[in-house]
């Protein structure tokens, strides 16, 4: 029973002698924790929840994903970013990192929920196995990013910062990759890619270069510690080794690897041992198919206990970390949000524990896995981000629920998507 003192978005005190405050939140029967940290997503695919299922990434890109995102326009992300963000306000994820189209418009969707946000246009210059470069859709993407960076600097809001995002390096040319590290260098950035999610990826370009691809980026000199990788589920020994040395994060997605059945499962344990900071990420709605960081939580622990045959390869304070002080350390946030601290911004959530699937609680130890294999992203009370509530007792403070759904609605309109199969 310990109250906490925010003044100015930041935690003055922790004391069991507090009394007073403009404003009071009762944490009775609760735990206050930090707020999760999402390091990979695509909120704005919120819409496209349930559209195409049941694929192997290559289909699912090709054949369904990529056609239907030709019809994305700056609002209609706008609106799937909006209801992205509420849902992970009311499952409790304070802040995130996100690549897509129009990124503009998903930044001014994150600054309307009050929410925390890494944000970066998706960069594509090839589609073809050789990674032959299309100059115009080069420029034309980089021109696009640009043109985010603006935007966010004209927010003005400190929570929203602006990343570079090359997609992958099958989708991405060497002058591509080469021209997001120069642009990170420019703006200050983290880089956010796609990283050797499939197999497929990797025989790519052992075929084409005779090295693994992430071989491969550290002899171009892309790798550094300003990378935020993505996946990084088909690695070998050297691969590790290189991701060590050059400092870079890692968002673990354990969910959309399983469900687009990527065949593989990220080396966690040998990445951990190595010295990589790992996170986690829940991916995009259309391949989780949520937002919930509990959720993403309890399969990444129990994902590695299962493949290695050990339930003690990892533990829930380990996966606890990567989903908070971990998460905050690889976006440059490690002495600012992640804990409950005197000093840290009160990026914080409070989780009723008054709950069947969340009792008893032994002790502390019992208490961080009841929240990492038991709780849910509904048992999330109230959300703050530097101290403003955006969920107070469930209700939504900064976002009205039913003007997103109608919202939505309109833009499932617009979208006109047509039933087929794997639809």
């Amino acid at each position: 029973k310990t109250s906490v003192l925010i003044r100015d978005g930041v935690i003055e005190d922790i004391n069991r002698d507090l009394n007073g405050g403009d404003m009071i939140i009762a944490g009775k029967g609760k735990v206050l924790m930090p707020g999760l940290i999402n390091t990979h997503t695509h909120i704005s695919m919120s819409l496209l929840r349930g559209y195409a299922e049941d694929l192997p990434l290559d289909r699912w890109l090709k054949e369904k994903v990529w056609p239907i995102e030709r019809k994305l326009t700056e609002k209609l992300c706008y609106v799937g970013a909006l209801l992205g963000c509420l849902e992970m306000i009311r499952t409790g994820t304070t802040c995130l990192v996100d690549m897509y189209y129009h990124a503009g418009a998903i930044a001014k969707a994150v600054k309307k929920a009050g929410l925390r946000g890494f944000i970066g246009q998706g960069l594509i210059d090839t589609v073809s196995d050789d990674r032959t470069s299309d100059e115009s859709l080069r420029e034309s993407f980089l021109t696009a990013a640009y043109k985010t960076v603006k935007i966010i600097q004209e927010l003005n809001d400190s929570k929203i910062k602006p990343i570079v995002a090359p997609h992958a390096p099958y989708t991405c040319s060497d002058e591509l990759l080469m021209k997001s590290q120069v642009m990170a260098e420019e703006f200050d950035t983290l880089i956010h890619i796609h990283l050797t999610e499939t197999r497929r990826e990797q025989a790519m370009f052992q075929r084409n270069y005779g090295y693994s691809v992430v071989e491969y980026l550290d002899r171009i000199g892309f790798l550094n510690g300003k990378v935020l990788a993505a996946h990084c589920v088909w690695l070998t020994r050297r691969d590790i080794e290189l991701l060590a040395r050059r400092c870079v994060k890692i968002s673990h997605c354990p969910i959309s690897n399983m469900k687009l059945g990527v065949g593989g499962v990220s080396p966690i344990p040998e990445l951990v041992e190595s010295g990589v900071l790992i996170t986690l990420g829940t991916d995009g709605p259309a391949s989780n198919n949520t937002l919930d960081m509990f959720e993403t939580m309890k399969i990444a622990a129990l994902l590695q206990k299962h493949n290695r045959w050990d339930p003690s390869v990892i533990n829930a304070q380990q996966i606890l970390d990567m989903a908070t002080v971990n998460a905050s350390g690889s976006l440059g946030l490690g002495k600012i949000v992640g804990r409950v601290e005197k000093g840290f911004e009160a990026d914080l959530i409070l989780v009723d524990i008054r709950s069947p699937s969340l009792q008893p609680i032994h002790s502390s130890d019992s208490l961080i896995a009841n929240l990492v294999y038991a709780a849910k992203g509904l048992s999330v009370d109230t959300l703050l981000v530097q101290g403003k509530p955006l969920m107070l007792k469930g209700v939504f403070q900064t976002l009205d629920e039913e003007e997103v759904y109608g919202l939505v609605e309109e833009a499932l309109e617009e979208l006109d998507i047509k039933p087929s199969s794997n639809s």
